[in-house]
């Protein structure tokens, strides 16, 4: 910082040896503001990242102004008096800095209004683009008070030409705009700003409120100050508001619990290598005493297949928590092999966990009841998708539930078991069947790699099952997991320990980032009563303890390291696009309502990021949807967010997604000639909730109004 202070110390007293005192007032403060704001910066997101800004600023803002006053770009036909002080060309110094100090102080309260942080969000180009616009359009609206106070009142310089805006031209603000945008949007692009891990929370405190402090102060000046009085008025409300909804944010963002930084964080690690080799033992033995000797590599005896038959008629009579506590089979004449295998898998598999904790599965419970549709519309929109991600488990869905021809049936059978789990007691209940579907689901798995490697699991472990012949179509499911082939030296196990934990994750902390990106973010403590509560499921499904995340950051952490190791191995042949496509069909052909036809597409690829969504085939859609999908979900957002000052519940994102998803639920869920395939004891209370979830109990009367005027008449028809 030597540099910097002796160059500064040189333009003041070169200013003070040449000029005006009031001159020497007002590069004395510019730079005090260049330096608050550089501290701010450096606070918020480093050396490097401020200093990139500094330059570009200070560079593509001499540029600007210089060719502004030479040739009347960008600002009009003007030139500069010495009001300003020393120059470099026709552009006095204190300018360059000006324009960084107003774009951090704009770019500082962008983000803390829009994502309640003082830092952009990582990632990409439309929302870097989106920051830059919003910082430009804060920093122009300095500018509306600011230009003819400096034209007017200090001379500071002359317009050749009067404009209509109190003598400033409204070019001018166009140019602003421009100028602004450009500088953030080449920062954001090239700096690719995070905050700083190493500056502690009360330093970040402070250094997000700097800019608050700076902005507003500017406002009260020009308040005081300006003239004519039209110019006091318009820069109370036009700077007034942005500052006021910042302070709010920061203090939001103040009061939130103070977390560890990723370098602070203890490093949990995982041997995912290993895991795609782990399957379930529980489970396999109990397929393995069902099915009976099989000789290795072999096509199973027809006494198996009767008996694992068998086995999944039994299943049926799985109905309630209650119904397996002490099972037998509701009719006589069963082969007692069967009978055995699966008394003895409940008995082991059956009884919950004891570190649950009942009161944080009820709170999950009351979160996912609470959302209602929108619970739905994440559940479609972002878990099942994210599921396509890994290649290996997406082989698996494509061989076990042939999803291009049958994507309505494993999206049913995918609520079949979510309903079950998160309606009331479904976990902690003996009425409840959260814990038989999950048993239910299980032993399936299990089925499943039996099949494929054409054995039990534990004798396949680095074993290469050859493929059969192609088998026609119309197979049965067991064909065509006989059929399939499997390397597991290469492959890991079908639906091993790696892709349960993952799968896992997409219906809980992807239904929690999904919320945050909503702009509907849950209290910690609910997330992680959220998470806990799928936690027991994992439990229930034969989850490794070690696998399971206990917070956001864990679970974020864990899912990012999955998702990295899908990209860097991508499968040879990738089933992927053919199922991502396939479930995109299946949502736009379940919404009647034209306007909201298109909208899976462009949700989907906002909710799980583009990167995935091209990997799994989901990709842009038509034009004109797209933009209308990300303009209606700005404006939305924006507007949610000043509502949201007043009315802390209000939210119009919260109603367009309850519409999306009420619109999938009547298609998927409620079609009386399709009913689910669970039993009446589950049937009923689902269909009860449901129907609860047609008003909103936080939404005003007149969204409620809307919103069943988006769902009801056309529900039938859906």
């Amino acid at each position: 910082m030597l540099l910097p202070a002796g160059l500064a110390a040189a333009l003041v007293a070169w200013t003070a040896a040449g000029w005006r005192p009031v001159t020497l007032a007002l590069v004395l403060a510019s730079l005090a503001w260049f330096a608050a704001s550089l501290w701010s910066s450096r606070a918020l997101i480093g050396r490097r990242a401020s200093w990139i800004f500094v330059g570009l600023a200070a560079a593509l803002g001499w540029f600007a102004e210089e060719m502004g006053s030479r040739y009347g770009w960008f600002f009009g036909d003007y030139h500069y008096t010495d009001v300003l002080g020393p120059r470099v060309g026709s552009v006095p110094i204190v300018i360059p800095l000006m324009w960084f100090g107003v774009c951090q102080v704009g770019l500082t309260l962008a983000c803390l209004i829009a994502w309640r942080r003082p830092v952009p969000p990582a990632q990409g180009w439309r929302t870097g683009a989106l920051v830059a616009l919003f910082t430009a359009l804060l920093v122009t609206a300095f500018d509306l008070g600011a230009d003819p106070y400096f034209v007017y009142q200090l001379k500071a310089w002359i317009m050749v030409k009067e404009g209509d805006w109190f003598g400033e031209t409204v070019w001018g603000f166009a140019g602003w705009l421009f100028v602004s945008f450009t500088i953030t949007a080449l920062f954001l692009w090239r700096a690719r700003p995070a905050q700083a891990i190493d500056t502690p929370p009360a330093t970040l405190r402070r250094a997000a409120l700097v800019p608050i402090v700076v902005y507003a102060g500017m406002m009260a000046f020009q308040v005081a100050v300006g003239d004519p009085l039209a110019l006091r008025v318009i820069s109370f409300f036009a700077m007034g508001i942005p500052a006021l909804a910042a302070a709010i944010a920061w203090h939001q963002w103040r009061s939130e619990p103070a977390q560890q930084s990723p370098a602070e964080q203890p490093a949990r690690v995982i041997d995912w290598e290993a895991a795609t080799l782990q399957a379930d033992p529980l489970a396999d033995q109990a397929v393995a005493a069902i099915v009976g000797p099989w000789e290795p590599g072999a096509q199973p005896p027809a006494a198996a297949m009767a008996r694992l038959g068998q086995a999944t008629r039994l299943l049926a009579s799985w109905t309630t928590n209650a119904s397996i506590a002490n099972w037998t089979p509701p009719a006589p004449g069963n082969d007692p092999q069967v009978v055995a295998a699966l008394q003895a898998y409940l008995a082991a598999a059956g009884p919950a966990p004891d570190w649950m904790d009942a009161v944080q599965v009820e709170a999950a419970e009351d979160v996912f009841m609470d959302y209602g549709p929108l619970s739905c519309t994440l559940l479609f929109c972002a878990s099942l998708p994210e599921c396509y991600l890994l290649p290996q488990l997406s082989e698996v869905l494509h061989v076990a539930g042939q999803l291009e021809a049958r994507t309505e049936y494993r999206i049913r059978q995918t609520a079949a078991m979510v309903f079950p789990v998160m309606m009331k007691g479904g976990l902690t209940r003996a009425d409840g069947g959260g814990i038989a579907q999950v048993l239910k689901v299980r032993l399936i798995h299990a089925t499943i790699r039996h099949l494929i490697l054409r054995g039990a699991p534990h004798e396949a472990q680095a074993t290469c099952v050859p493929p059969l012949a192609k088998v026609a179509p119309g197979a049965s499911l067991n064909e065509a997991l006989l059929a399939h082939g499997w390397d597991a030296g290469r492959q890991g196990q079908p639906c091993n320990q790696l892709e349960l934990a993952y799968t896992l994750l997409t219906f809980g902390y992807v239904f929690l980032r999904g919320l945050r990106k909503l702009g509907l973010p849950l209290t910690p403590e609910q997330e992680r009563a959220y998470l806990h509560a799928w936690n027991v499921v994992g439990h229930a499904l034969g989850i490794r303890p070690e696998l399971l995340a206990h917070t956001m950051e864990e679970a974020e952490a864990m899912f990012e390291q999955l998702q990295a190791r899908a990209f860097a191995k991508p499968a040879d042949p990738d089933v992927r696009a053919p199922l991502g496509r396939a479930l995109m069909n299946a949502m736009a052909n379940s919404i009647a309502l034209p306007v909201l036809r298109n909208v899976p597409v462009p949700m989907t690829r906002w909710l799980i990021g583009r990167k995935t969504a091209n990997a799994i085939g989901v990709r842009r859609g038509g034009l004109l949807a797209t933009l209308l999908f990300n303009l209606g979900r700005v404006c939305i957002l924006g507007f949610d967010r000043v509502v949201r000052l007043v009315l802390p519940d209000f939210s119009l994102t919260r109603m367009f997604t309850r519409v999306v998803g009420y619109r999938m639920l009547s298609r998927f869920l409620l079609d009386q000639a399709r009913p689910l395939t669970l039993p009446e004891e589950l049937l009923n209370p689902m269909r009860r909730t449901v129907a609860g979830w047609r008003s909103d109990a936080r939404a005003p009367r007149w969204v409620n109004h809307l919103e069943t005027q988006l769902t009801q008449p056309g529900s039938a028809a859906s």
